[in-house]
């Protein structure tokens, strides 16, 4: 073994003893176990005003002892222009545990992690900066809150789950995979359904319903056949896949009215032609035969 290889493998032996500590380390807290509603003071912020640039970063690893309990959430505080609490959570963390804050008699304002569920399991660290200081991890203790609790609508800036499910701007996804809670943009969206496309209705076998069935349906539920109606739109939204099919076969079956309409034009037309013509050779002849009858008459005189 040569020199280089020789300082890699000490530098890795070196890497797999500190690197537990190290992981350890990042943690102040830790609580396992236990029915105790523990309250962790996990930061202060000076008052709000011009002067404060102050910020906190809670994260808070783990959640119960289920094993799904795994992700980490982390918190994102702020006092200045107004108390606010961001929340981003990667995995499924936040079953036991919330975030509190109160204010303090001495104008401070208080942050605490506080256990919500009997035997929790999980890890806090905290990280204050601004106000001229250096970034500093805070020392966690264990605490009864003090002073007012002012905690605002923590706002679920990218919540994901243990499932796989990803909200944002919101904490429930209502069983979907991503769940938006506001307004998306997007420079492209494919939308790949299981279930047919409905070419089927182009088929010799398929069975157009008559217009006047249509009309029928209408006029009794105010929207068309098989098309959601406004107050299953307004509870339950639409598909966007599945509306694009059902609009897709009401726009072949338009095609299709439309077809036969002008099958029915151009045969009226051709049957008014054909009627035109008979008309047409009919007067002819009622001429010739009024002409005739003209000259018969002044023969006669």
């Amino acid at each position: 073994m040569n020199k280089i290889d020789f300082f890699k493998v000490v530098l890795f032996l070196l890497g797999l003893i500190s690197l537990p500590g190290l992981v350890h380390a990042q943690y102040s807290y830790e609580y396992v176990g236990g029915t105790a509603r523990v309250s962790l003071l996990v930061g202060s912020l000076p008052p709000d005003n011009d002067s404060n640039a102050a910020k906190l970063q809670i994260d808070v690893f783990g959640g119960g002892w289920g094993s799904n309990n795994t992700g980490v959430t982390t918190y994102y505080v702020g006092n200045r222009g107004g108390l606010i609490i961001h929340q981003v959570t990667n995995g499924n963390a936040t079953s036991a545990f919330t975030i509190k804050a109160y204010a303090n008699p001495n104008g401070n304002t208080d942050i605490y992690i506080i256990s919500t569920l009997d035997w929790p399991a999980f890890s806090v660290k905290s990280c204050k900066l601004g106000n001229g200081a250096q970034s500093q991890l805070q020392t966690i203790t264990s605490q009864t809150p003090i002073g007012t609790d002012i905690t605002p609508a923590i706002l679920p800036v990218l919540i994901t789950d243990a499932n796989g499910n990803i909200a944002i701007n919101t904490n429930d996804t209502k069983g979907y995979k991503f769940a938006v809670n506001g307004s998306a943009i997007a420079t492209s969206v494919t939308v790949k359904l299981n279930n047919v496309w409905p070419d089927y209705v182009f088929k010799p076998s398929y069975q157009l319903p008559p217009l006047s069935e249509v009309k029928t349906y209408i006029d009794q539920h105010q929207h068309l056949p098989e098309i959601p109606s406004e107050q299953e739109i307004a509870k339950d939204g639409q598909d966007l896949g599945e509306m694009n099919k059902l609009l897709l076969k009401k726009v072949e079956e338009l095609t299709l009215y439309l077809i036969e309409k002008d099958k029915e034009v151009k045969a009226q037309s051709q049957n008014n032609y054909a009627l035109e013509t008979k008309l047409k050779i009919q007067q002819e002849q009622i001429d010739r035969l009024n002409k005739k009858m003209e000259l018969l008459a002044n023969k006669i005189k």
